[in-house]
């Protein structure tokens, strides 16, 4: 027995982390760092918005009756985001096994799985589009620089998890389905596939529809779904975030 308990503890701070960084406040704190990053990168870079970005507009529009002070009410905003964020830790810490540390562990997860969506996502468009006789490689390029491209990664990593995970997945699922809406079912599955395709086909209202690109977006909205589903919101908004920083900022595209 005394040879076993080193192993058992050493696993105990793995099996934590595992099970509470997909709980709502733990994966909150997590993915809040990308809110603010977009937030503010947006003011200054206002060319790398999101076109699911809701927040931003909803509390533009609130501002909108201070006139020129909406600027001092918008940063004012993030700033208490911040502080509520550090307040958030401070509390979990207290309250669980939250640990800062958490925040890398997560980054270094989700870099894991950002290489396994990419590689998984174009492995199997490659082998759906050559059945249907139709191959054409993505080969889009984008003219963002370095800091745009990390603004818009982070936008589009918390955003649409937001709006396609998060709403159109457990928002959706869980009307539908109830309390035991995670457990695995056709109609868990058909929600699933139904929000991957819109999260693909939203990207052709200011993009040239291609069939590649359409089928690559669809196969990535259901890794990023299963993700959600498996490791929660942070872990899904972060892996969305470093992939497509991969994408825009080291590739280009």
């Amino acid at each position: 027995m005394a040879m076993t308990a080193p192993a058992k503890s050493a696993l105990g701070p793995v099996r934590s982390y595992l099970q509470q960084t997909g709980e709502p406040l733990h994966a909150m704190a997590l993915a809040l760092p990308l809110l603010v990053l977009y937030g503010l990168g947006v003011v200054v870079l206002p060319g790398a918005a999101n076109g699911a970005d809701v927040i931003s507009q909803l509390l533009f529009a609130a501002l909108s009756l201070l006139g020129p002070m909406r600027w001092a009410g918008y940063l004012g905003f993030y700033a208490t985001l911040i502080v509520g964020n550090i307040w958030l830790i401070s509390h979990l810490r207290k309250t669980s096994a939250f640990s800062p540390r958490w925040f890398y562990a997560v980054m270094a997860e989700s870099a894991v799985y950002a290489v396994l969506v990419g590689s998984l996502a174009s492995s199997i468009t490659a082998d759906l589009t050559h059945i249907v006789g139709f191959i054409r490689p993505l080969s889009v390029t984008s003219s963002a620089d370095p800091l745009t491209g990390v603004v818009m990664s982070a936008g589009a990593g918390l955003h649409e998890e937001l709006v396609f995970r998060l709403g159109g997945i457990a928002g959706v699922a869980r009307l539908w389905l109830g309390r035991g809406w995670r457990a695995p079912s056709l109609r868990l599955l058909a929600v699933m596939l139904v929000s991957s395709l819109l999260f693909s086909a939203v990207h052709h209202i200011v993009e040239p529809f291609t069939l590649t690109a359409f089928v690559f977006r669809t196969v990535a909205g259901l890794l990023f779904a299963s993700l959600f589903l498996l490791r929660g919101f942070a872990v899904a908004a972060w892996t969305h975030t470093l992939y497509d920083v991969w994408l825009i900022v080291v590739l280009g595209r």
